[in-house]
């Protein structure tokens, strides 16, 4: 019976410990993220970010400053997306809120307003 204890004592201790989230997968990888009914393809490399839009017909380049593997600052340096409303020097705050499988889930922030989204890693960035 004391046997069951530990056990029991160690499933409840295990549930309990926070999961540590790997987010250096963002780094040197490509995602894809719906827009409306369009995927939009991201590529990270150490200190860029690069979105593709249109089949790579519009591009947002930005720089990447890392604040830990989870938690980075974003800022715009060029667009070519018609109609995008954050102009160059734009700076945004993005931390990983969850990471579930090839999914990445993101909570960006511009001066007070937020909003959430979600990214999937691309197979060919296995």
């Amino acid at each position: 019976m004391n046997l069951i204890y530990k056990i029991s004592f160690f499933v409840l201790l295990f549930s309990l410990t926070p999961r540590v989230k790997d987010c250096t997968v963002l780094k040197n990888n490509s995602f894809t993220y719906k827009l409306g009914k369009k995927n939009v393809l991201v590529v990270f490399t150490e200190n860029s970010h690069t979105e593709y839009h249109d089949d790579k017909k519009y591009t947002i380049k930005s720089t990447v400053e890392w604040i830990s593997d989870c938690e980075y600052y974003l800022t715009i340096d060029e667009a070519t997306l018609p109609n995008f409303p954050f102009s160059s020097g734009t700076r945004l705050h993005i931390e990983i809120t969850k990471i579930k499988g090839n999914k990445i889930y993101y909570k960006s922030t511009m001066g007070t307003r937020s909003w959430e989204g979600r990214m999937t890693k691309n197979k060919a960035s296995d």
